[in-house]
């Protein structure tokens, strides 16, 4: 098979999605709005791709917001070495812009 099939046949990144008001709550000492990791299994999973992760949820106002999660729990774990039980989601709208945004980030501009 040729390269350029391999490469159309690699997954660009993992996108789990949740929908609902309860995937989200704001934490009382500082007021994050933060998203409870309930298995650590998935935290080691997410960390452990080649390629990002996107965290993506929608309220039940149909607002859809997301945030690249796996760089995140590397640095809040110290690449691993201690246990992430949640993420403080700073989720931008899930709209034409933010997309192009991330599209210019990891592509450049132009592409």
């Amino acid at each position: 098979m040729p390269a350029a099939a391999d490469r159309q046949r690699q997954p660009a990144g993992l996108l789990p999605v949740r929908s609902g008001d309860s995937y989200l709550r704001e934490r009382k000492s500082d007021g994050a709005e933060v998203f409870t990791i309930n298995d650590e299994r998935h935290a080691r999973y997410w960390m452990a791709q080649a390629f990002p992760v996107l965290l993506v949820i929608r309220n039940s106002e149909g607002e859809v917001r997301w945030m690249e999660v796996r760089d995140w729990l590397k640095r809040a774990s110290a690449n691993g070495k201690k246990p992430v039980k949640q993420i403080v989601f700073e989720g931008e709208r899930f709209d034409v812009m933010s997309v192009r945004r991330w599209r210019e980030k990891v592509l450049g501009k132009g592409s």
